[in-house]
């Protein structure tokens, strides 16, 4: 007879850890803190490396699987890579800050960390694998606990087999930040995937003394140039770091799938007024691309072409 038996509550355990699970999540922890991903992970992985005719999980919609196969990939296995970063006090001495625009490193690390780690544990997975490539990308990257410096970011793909071009040889699966159907457009015009690129920059701009009064009281229309020097400041930093790793990597070209960007607001009382600073956050998100590292596969693209069919 089958017997009720009535689930734990939330937060609770039916029964305590067993002495290997114990010793399993401090392996666990242990491999994460060091960068890399769960044992049980890397050990599914290795089986479906292994396995002659693995079922796989992806996450493609059924046009990017079918486009996959006609470029020569082969679709083996949905993979993950994440990655939680808290942002450590600091003591940013507000008061110092007369005015003008001036890069915050520290404010960037978080989100440079996390990015970073989530797709080196993508990598990671995709070698485990036995895959060449890594497509499909879709990813979540936002801040946390109310604090726009927690930076929590999840990435996913497929990793995929070559079937049809020379596998390269050195690095490891090509990595992206892009859909099967933009992979498959790349693939058409002899252009190859090299390894994904991105930064944050961040900034704090200062506003002067007349743009403080113009804070919170009535002026008018007015545009806050300080803050638009300080977007265009911030993009400024953040692209020339891609385009140094796009080169680093040995790219000659790059396409730059996102490119986003935050202010947020703080005051400081200073001497009988209020100082206003702004701090600017720049996202990018990008692919490193070899153009002309093979031939067009599995054609080229034709020349765009617009039919009108008017009834005639």
């Amino acid at each position: 007879m089958w017997e009720h038996r009535a689930l734990p509550r939330f937060g609770k355990r039916a029964t305590p850890l067993s002495e290997s699970e114990r010793e399993a999540a401090a392996v666990d922890l242990d491999r994460i803190q060091r960068g890399g991903i769960p044992l049980g992970a890397e050990q599914r992985l290795k089986a479906i490396a292994a396995a002659s005719s693995p079922v796989f999980s992806s996450d493609l919609s059924s046009k990017e699987y079918a486009l996959a196969l006609a470029s020569g990939l082969t679709p083996i296995a949905q993979i993950m890579g994440s990655s939680v970063v808290q942002h450590g006090w600091q003591n940013y001495g507000w008061s110092s800050y007369g005015g003008g625009i001036q890069e915050m490193p520290s404010f960037a690390t978080p989100w440079n960390l996390s990015r970073q780690r989530s797709f080196d544990r993508l990598h990671q997975e995709a070698q485990f694998a036995g895959a060449d490539a890594v497509i499909g990308i879709e990813m979540a990257a936002k801040g946390f606990l109310g604090d726009p410096g927690n930076v929590e970011y999840v990435v996913f793909g497929t990793a995929v087999r070559e079937s049809a071009l020379p596998p390269r040889g050195e690095g490891g699966p090509r990595m992206c930040a892009l859909s099967g159907q933009d992979v498959d457009k790349l693939r058409r015009i002899g252009a190859e995937t090299i390894g994904v690129i991105g930064h944050t920059s961040v900034v704090c701009v200062a506003l002067s003394m007349r743009a403080n009064q113009m804070m919170g009281s009535w002026w008018g229309n007015q545009e806050m140039t300080e803050i638009t020097r300080g977007v265009y400041a911030a993009r400024h930093l953040a692209m020339d770091e891609v385009r140094r790793q796009a080169q680093q990597a040995g790219a000659n070209d790059m396409v730059i799938s996102t490119l986003t960007h935050d202010i947020h607001h703080h005051d400081y009382d200073r001497g009988g007024y209020t100082q206003h600073y702004f701090i600017v956050s720049m996202h990018v998100l990008g692919t490193a691309v070899r153009l002309g590292a093979h031939e067009p596969h599995p054609s080229p693209l034709g020349l765009p072409m617009m039919a009108i069919n008017v009834g005639v």
